[in-house]
């Protein structure tokens, strides 16, 4: 019987991108899988859903810029359509490069990047905004270096990848033409994205979607409590503006632990009955962690 290839999507163009390196480092030394570009997190969240590709990674946490907005969109939209969840995550560290066709300061007037890569990069974006160089907002980092490399008069905030892929330039700044990256222990969580639940390993966390009831005294704490009177240990939260609509958010909720230990799936029935929602809680998925101490490498596998 032939060997079915399964097809991982990442945010392009090209391979130069953080969500390629991501991709290729969750899927090493595996033969059967084939990378496939993306032009953003919301394309690869649907195209996983719509069975296009069998996985997605997606940006989700960056430890300058916190939560990546855009991603908790488009799960939200996705997996309320296709039930699309998390299997897996994965951790690379992310240095940022400006970029240009000459590595000259006086010749370009734009500096395009992703917006988180330009929020990672806040101190060097005041230096320039002062000399009179404007911020453009791009897809993706690689994308922004591919712009740069086809006219001069624009730079790029970009990998070492993407510079040696283009054919670009470092631009030096206070005679420094390194990592321009606001934290030099900058790193990038991504999830790993497909159509089915990841097994329990130990070892893992498990991600919901809340609507809250705001006219409920202390929702959000009642909400903590189901949980916290089981001693389940609060990893992630944030509030997610809901698109269209004034001052209500829909809240990204974090929790160590799968969803089939027995505290953990107690206090999600007991968040579905008695939760002051607006609508059902929604599981985004149980996956094995690669941010504790524990090796997540065996339990990676098992979520595939």
């Amino acid at each position: 019987m032939e060997h079915r290839v399964r097809k991982v999507g990442y945010l392009g163009p090209g391979e130069v991108s953080f969500g390629y390196m991501a991709a290729r480092k969750y899927f090493d030394g595996q033969a059967d899988v084939m990378f496939e570009p993306r032009e953003s997190h919301e394309q690869i969240c649907d195209d996983v859903g719509r069975n296009k590709l069998d996985h997605g990674v997606v940006a989700i946490e960056n430890v300058c810029d916190g939560m990546i907005a855009e991603t908790i969109h488009a799960m939200d939209d996705v997996n309320g359509k296709f039930g699309v969840q998390v299997v897996g995550e994965v951790v690379i560290p992310v240095r940022h490069f400006l970029l240009s066709k000459s590595g000259a300061i006086d010749d370009f007037h734009s500096v395009f990047s992703h917006e988180s890569a330009i929020r990672q990069c806040r101190k060097i974006r005041s230096q320039l905004e002062s000399r009179g160089i404007h911020f453009q907002r791009c897809a993706s980092t690689a994308e922004a270096a591919r712009e740069a490399s086809q006219k001069s008069d624009i730079a790029a905030i970009a990998s070492e990848l993407a510079e040696a892929k283009y054919g670009l330039k470092r631009v030096q700044i206070n005679q420094n033409a390194e990592n321009v990256a606001d934290r030099l222990d900058n790193v990038t969580r991504f999830w790993v994205l497909s159509s089915w639940h990841a097994q329990r390993t130990g070892n893992d966390k498990t991600t919901f979607l809340l609507n809250l009831d705001q006219h409920t005294p202390g929702g959000l704490q009642k909400v903590l409590g189901f949980f916290a009177e089981k001693e389940i240990n609060l990893l992630v939260i944030f509030a997610n503006p809901i698109p269209g609509k004034k001052w209500e958010y829909t809240f990204f909720i974090e929790f160590q632990g799968h969803i089939t230990d027995d505290k953990m799936n107690e206090a999600w029935d007991e968040l579905r009955v008695k939760g002051p929602l607006l609508s059902p809680p929604r599981l985004l998925g149980s996956y094995p962690s690669a941010t504790s101490d524990a090796d997540p490498s065996a339990a990676v596998q098992s979520g595939l």
